[in-house]
C-alpha cells in the first residue's frame, strides 16, 4: 500500500490527507498481527512529477524543503521499494530527509515530535516565572520604539516571512494591501506563515489568522494589538460617581412623592450648575497693561485722564 509520510511525521494543513494514510498504516499493522501479508510504504516526495505532484508549484517545493524533506530520485525510490517488500516491518517510511534543515528546526523548537530523538534540540532554561515571554522580546522592542514606528516594524516582519513562504527574493515586493490569498496563499502556506509568526513573536495564533486578517497590513495591526494591547482608560472621577448614583437610583425601592420631588429637584439643580459655561478668569490690571497694544494703551489714557492737550 502506498501511504504518505504526512501520516507519520505530520504535515500542517493536511489533516484529512494524513488521517487517510494513517488508516493504511493501521491496516498494515493489523494484517501483520493476524499473519497476513501487508506493507504500507509512507513515501516522501519523489523528484519526478506524477499525477499527485505534477500540480506542485515552486512555492510548494520550497515549503517542503524548509520542512526538511528532499525529493527522492527514481532509482533511489525503486531501491527503497525493493527493500520494503523484502523487509519484515509492516510500515516503513521511504523518504529522504535534509539533516541540516532538521537540526535547525530542532534548535528552533519546531521539529516534529517523532524526530526529536534523531535530532536533539539544545537544552533551554525554562523561564523562572510567568511562562514564556514573546520570542526575541518583541513586546519590549515595540515599547522602546516611537508609536509611529511600531506598526512599520511589525509590517516589515510580516513581509519578510511572507516573502520566505512564497519564495520572493525581496520582501520589498510584498504588497501591503494585497490579500494574501490573492498572492498565492492556500491552507498549507497559511499554516506555515502562522507558525513562523508565532515562533517569531511568541504569540499563540489561530490557524485561521492569515484569513481573519487577510492583508499584510491587517496582519501587522493584529500582531501589534496582541503584543501591545491598549490599556483601558481610567474613567473620570465625576463620571464614575455619576454612574454609581445612576445604579443606586435604578435599584432603589419606590419612595414617597416628597422624597422623589426632592431627588428630582437636587438633580435638576446639579445639572443646571454643571451646564453653565464657566466664566473666563479676570485678568489683573498689570496683565492687561502688559498684553495691551499701543492703541489700547492710548485709549486707556484718554478714558481715564481725558484727551491729551493739543
Amino acid at each position: 500500500m502506498f501511504s504518505s509520510a504526512a501520516a507519520t511525521v505530520g504535515s500542517p494543513g493536511q489533516a484529512n490527507y494524513a488521517a487517510a494514510n494513517a488508516f493504511l498504516d493501521a491496516l498494515a499493522h493489523r494484517r501483520h498481527r493476524e499473519g497476513l501479508p501487508a506493507v504500507s510504504m509512507a513515501w516522501g516526495l519523489w523528484e519526478d512529477a506524477s499525477g499527485m505532484t505534477g500540480h506542485l508549484a515552486d512555492t510548494d517545493h520550497g515549503r517542503m524543503a524548509r520542512g526538511g524533506v528532499r525529493p527522492l530520485a527514481a532509482d533511489t525510490g525503486l531501491a527503497l521499494f525493493d527493500r520494503a517488500l523484502t523487509g519484515a516491518d509492516p510500515v516503513v517510511v521511504p523518504a529522504l530527509l535534509d539533516t541540516a534543515t532538521l537540526r535547525e528546526r530542532a534548535a528552533a523548537g519546531t521539529l516534529p515530535a517523532l524526530l526529536t530523538r534523531l535530532f536533539r534540540a539544545p537544552v533551554r532554561r525554562a523561564a523562572q516565572a510567568g511562562g514564556a515571554a514573546p520570542a526575541a522580546g518583541w513586546d519590549r522592542k515595540l515599547a522602546a520604539l516611537p508609536p509611529e514606528d511600531r506598526h512599520r516594524a511589525l509590517l516589515d516582519l510580516v513581509r519578510a516571512h511572507v516573502a520566505t513562504v512564497l519564495g520572493y527574493p525581496d520582501p520589498g515586493t510584498v504588497d501591503d494591501q494585497r490579500p494574501l490569498k490573492d498572492a498565492g496563499f492556500d491552507s498549507l502556506t497559511a499554516v506555515e506563515l502562522r507558525n513562523r509568526l508565532a515562533e517569531a513573536t511568541g504569540l499563540r495564533l489561530p490557524t485561521t489568522v492569515v484569513f481573519d486578517h487577510p492583508t499584510p497590513e491587517d496582519l501587522a495591526r493584529h500582531l501589534l494589538a496582541r503584543l501591545l494591547p491598549e490599556e483601558p482608560s481610567v474613567p473620570d472621577p465625576a463620571l464614575a460617581e455619576l454612574s454609581r448614583v445612576e445604579a443606586v437610583l435604578a435599584g432603589a425601592v419606590p419612595v414617597d412623592d416628597a422624597v422623589r420631588r426632592e431627588v428630582v429637584q437636587r438633580l435638576e439643580t446639579l445639572a443646571a450648575t454643571w451646564g453653565r459655561t464657566p466664566e473666563p478668569a479676570r485678568r489683573s490690571a498689570a496683565q492687561e497693561i502688559a498684553e495691551a497694544t499701543p492703541d489700547e494703551l492710548f485709549a486707556l489714557i484718554d478714558n481715564d485722564y481725558g484727551p491729551s492737550a493739543p
